[in-house]
């Protein structure tokens, strides 16, 4: 967890930076910029800051040559010596342009900051943050002109929409740092420049990874293996996912032997969510714990994993939030079509 109560902005500048088919769009400015106005630090705490959620952490994917790894880099050398900073925060500028490559990456404001007095897993230390405009709003303006009331427009960055951002916490230096992100991409090739080319990041394997990854596989596993093709009906799929949900609802640890036993239940079945687990694991790369911590952020944001439906033709969705015993499926000779039948006490 971190916490910004006593955070201080230290040293910041602003750049402009678009994509790398355009040279023009990469402007730098020639100093860093000085805030006196205490109003105005607050406002762009607030828009820096506000986005950051307690969710998933990442980490420099520096492997075994943290030299090679351009940010990694220019992020030491920000902590090690502030003095630095116009210089390095140019050079991570110009790194984010050479790596903007796609034509529809959009020009925007660069913004880079130093940060004091942060916070994180109770450890105070410095952070780097870095953030980029890439949308406009329009903004209508009212004000009074003696005794007429005046309206007009200017455009201009929403402070409640911060398009993409990342801290960087002066913590774990030697395995990459800590990091948390926003990236609200676009579909597309461009999507993931901000995280894969410009940053380069790994996800840290901590508790909300784990809960993440694990429940990933549990929606896999009821869709692809729990399916009709494997004489599974539809209201057995269901069960497991509701299962699966109640478990990392209610539960304050993931056990592998305990889930077993709970969710999945019969030994042939246990067997193949195993071997489905060996085959994510190979396709994926993800190790996973047998016991550990569930992470209620995690297990809140994946409640859109087990959200059972069942899809007939083109004419129903039956969504199913309770007991999937309470559902019966049978065929009918007369119409040569097959049927739910649902049992319920109170309709509202």
């Amino acid at each position: 967890m971190f916490e910004f109560g006593n955070v201080t902005l230290d040293r910041f500048i602003i750049h402009q930076v678009g994509s790398s088919f355009d040279p023009t769009s990469l402007l730098l400015s020639e100093s860093e910029l000085v805030i006196h106005d205490p109003d105005l630090k607050q406002v762009l705490l607030s828009y820096f800051l506000s986005s950051f959620k307690p969710g998933a952490f990442y980490q420099f994917d520096i492997e075994d040559n943290p030299e090679n790894h351009i940010m990694n880099q220019y992020t030491s050398s920000i902590f090690e010596n502030p003095s630095n900073f116009k210089q390095d925060s140019d050079n991570i500028a110009k790194w984010l342009h050479n790596t903007s490559q796609h034509p529809n990456i959009k020009t925007g404001e660069l913004y880079i900051g130093l940060f004091k007095n942060c916070s994180i897993d109770g450890q105070e230390c410095d952070c780097l943050g870095i953030f980029k405009s890439e949308n406009k709003d329009i903004f209508l303006k009212v004000f009074q002109n003696d005794q007429q009331i005046m309206a007009e427009y200017d455009e201009g960055v929403s402070i409640r929409k911060l398009d993409k951002g990342c801290l960087i916490f002066n913590i774990h230096g030697e395995k990459g740092y800590k990091i948390t992100i926003v990236d609200k991409v676009n579909k597309g090739q461009e999507a993931q420049y901000w995280r894969t080319d410009f940053l380069s990041l790994l996800q840290i394997s901590d508790n909300y990874y784990q809960t993440e990854q694990v429940m990933q596989v549990c929606k896999q596993f009821g869709n692809e293996v729990l399916t009709d093709k494997n004489s599974v009906e539809k209201a057995e799929q269901i069960a497991f996912l509701q299962r699966s949900q109640d478990y990392f609802k209610n539960s304050e640890r993931f056990d592998n032997d305990e889930f077993s036993k709970k969710v999945i239940g019969n030994d042939e079945a246990i067997e193949a969510f195993e071997d489905y687990k060996k085959q994510f694991t190979e396709n994926y790369g993800v190790e996973f714990a047998d016991n550990f911590s569930m992470s209620k952020p995690a297990v809140s944001k994946g409640k859109k994993y087990f959200r059972p439906a069942i899809k007939l033709d083109r004419n129903f969705h039956v969504y199913v939030h309770g007991n999937p015993d309470f559902i019966e499926r049978g065929f009918d000779s007369t119409k040569q079509m097959n049927y739910y039948k649902l049992f319920f006490n109170e309709e509202s």
